[in-house]
């Protein structure tokens, strides 16, 4: 029954992609007069991206391939007593068909930008160069997180706890939460982006209540699901929300005009002629 709702809920995301793409220049080209306050630069998006890439990919290295993270398992270190009482009121066993739910949603968070596709499809390479300089970030700052912070997750604390979970080691990765991390990354995106390009229009606080609805709904399966505290999931939002926030809006022109006036006037762009770079002092 879960993986029938995940599999619909997918299906209609991209039927509905699908006939935005088909009609962005018809009938949503008339209701959503859209701004493009964002742009690409050379310099600021080298910079994001290469970061991005290397905490991402560093972590995945040092997780992954080299498992330097200690994950040895040893139940008398664990003592609910010790968790402070905010977390202990949000601490629930381990439960599957909610952390397969709580996967759906997220799935559903990260493809919100989707609703872009109403743009014309010459702004979608600036949209989509930011949302994966936004993704690369928030994954990669959560996962060495996880690697530096040694938190057991809550079903470590009850008696039913999986079993896979200890054995590949990942029972003590639960600050933060990385599902919450990228839902609100996801979430704040499209909402600070729909926000600036249509300045306008009603929509946007649908578009911000749907986003954050389905974010906090990961947020909220995660901690139902005995997989995170209440502490991991608020942490995970405000990362997300963070990097979905400020990526986009140091893509705005008003932040590369600020940014010239401070440093002196550094700026890079490509023209017809080629890459050109310009200093002034």
């Amino acid at each position: 029954m879960i993986f029938k709702f995940a599999k619909k809920s997918l299906r209609k995301i991209f039927i509905c992609s699908f006939l935005l793409v088909f009609v962005q220049n018809g009938l949503f080209a008339n209701l959503f007069e859209y701004e493009q306050p964002f742009e690409l630069n050379p310099v600021n998006d080298g910079i994001l991206l290469g970061t991005g890439v290397a905490l991402s990919g560093s972590a995945l290295i040092c997780n992954n391939i080299l498992h330097l993270k200690e994950n040895e398992y040893d139940s008398l270190k664990l003592n609910k007593s010790d968790i402070p009482v905010l977390d202990q009121v949000f601490m629930n066993p381990y439960s599957k068909p909610l952390h397969i739910v709580g996967t759906g949603t997220l799935i559903l968070s990260m493809a919100t930008p989707a609703i872009f596709a109403i743009m014309p499809g010459k702004e979608w390479l600036t949209i989509g160069t930011m949302y994966a300089e936004t993704l690369l970030l928030a994954n990669g700052i959560k996962e060495w997180l996880k690697f530096f912070v040694y938190r057991a997750r809550p079903y470590m604390y009850f008696d039913d706890y999986p079993l896979d979970k200890v054995e590949d080691g990942d029972w003590n990765c639960s600050f933060p939460s990385g599902h919450t991390t990228i839902a609100f990354a996801g979430a704040a995106f499209t909402t600070m982006v729909f926000s600036q390009c249509y300045p306008d229009s009603g929509w946007k606080y649908g578009v911000a209540g749907i986003s954050f609805g389905l974010a906090a709904l990961t947020g909220g399966l995660r901690m139902a699901s005995g997989n995170h505290f209440f502490t991991d999931v608020l942490v995970g939002a405000i990362l997300g929300t963070t990097c979905g926030f400020l990526v986009p809006y140091m893509h705005t022109k008003g932040f590369y005009a600020k940014f010239e006036k401070k440093s002196g006037g550094v700026k890079a762009a490509i023209t017809p002629t080629g890459l050109t770079i310009s200093i002034k002092f």
